[in-house]
């Protein structure tokens, strides 16, 4: 499990002037200067360096509950020993000038007198094209989501990383996109074999990526157990024997199905369910009858 940061709640102002930097000047290092007299532990434990970043996720002071903004951290300081190194702090107030204007300067303090702890090195901000809601993240200190419930900006949180694609392209609802892809299929099926022909011809090969929006139950794993258990590698509706052996655990492969779909307000419990061979849950998903 590979660890990342969460701050909640930066200016956009700020993060856009550093991603205009970036896109000018690739690979060049700016600054964030969270308002906390605490040390974010994560950083002091793990020093990110380029070689070692760790991944930042940011929420706006306007847009609290969603993941605006992604960048990598490659460098940690706290600003109380960067103080006694006047010639370094004088570097870093020379770049914040020519790159971060709006920054001023590396403040030590808050505007009620408060010690800025943390200074934090960052590359490869980038907007996202798509919002993330908070709740996707799970903190590492309890395994719990973020909540959503957002009222104020500050404060961070260490949170599992999550997948390098999510919010980097559009994204559909998937019952819609699975809709639409049928009622394609349905189309190209009434054509003349030629004018499917033609299109392949001039289709892309890859296709394009898009993240989906889906609704999940959490699945009771006792229920799932239980009834695979009674079915004893038997599919329990044409009673053949599993298809074949998990890779996983060598055990026989039959899939848990629900009488009623939990869709439709089914219980989640050892008699709506029922172990199925692939092909017994395909048909009574999608066949006639």
């Amino acid at each position: 499990m590979t660890s990342a940061l969460f701050i909640n709640g930066v200016f956009e102002s700020t993060l856009a002037e550093i991603e205009k930097t970036q896109q000018n000047t690739a690979g060049k290092r700016c600054y964030l200067q969270p308002y906390a007299s605490e040390r974010i532990k994560l950083l002091v434990d793990n020093s990110p360096s380029p070689e070692n970043p760790i991944t930042l996720y940011l929420s706006l002071t306007d847009s609290l509950s969603y993941v605006s903004f992604r960048a990598k951290i490659v460098g940690w300081q706290d600003k109380r020993e960067l103080a006694k190194d006047q010639t370094a702090l004088d570097v870093l107030n020379q770049h914040i000038k020519a790159y971060q204007p709006s920054e001023n300067d590396i403040y030590l303090t808050t505007d009620d007198g408060k010690p800025c702890v943390n200074l934090i090195a960052i590359v490869e901000v980038h907007r996202l094209e798509t919002k993330i809601p908070v709740s996707c993240f799970v903190k590492i200190s309890d395994g719990t989501p973020l909540s959503m419930k957002r009222s104020r900006a500050g404060g961070w949180s260490p949170v599992r990383e999550q997948y390098e694609w999510l919010g980097t392209s559009t994204e559909a609802v998937k019952d819609d996109l699975d809709a639409s892809l049928q009622s394609e299929v349905l189309k190209s099926l009434n054509d003349p074999s030629a004018a499917r022909q033609e299109r392949l011809a001039a289709a892309a090969k890859l296709p394009a990526s898009i993240q989906v929006i889906s609704r999940a139950f959490l699945r009771n794993p006792d229920v799932i157990a239980e009834v695979l258990v009674r079915a004893d590698g038997t599919c329990e509706e044409c009673l053949a024997p599993a298809p074949f052996i998990r890779t996983a655990n060598n055990t026989p492969y039959l899939e848990v199905h629900h009488r009623k779909m939990l869709s439709e307000g089914g219980e989640d419990s050892v008699a709506n369910a029922v172990a199925l061979c692939p092909n017994c849950h395909r048909r009574l998903h999608f066949g006639v009858g």
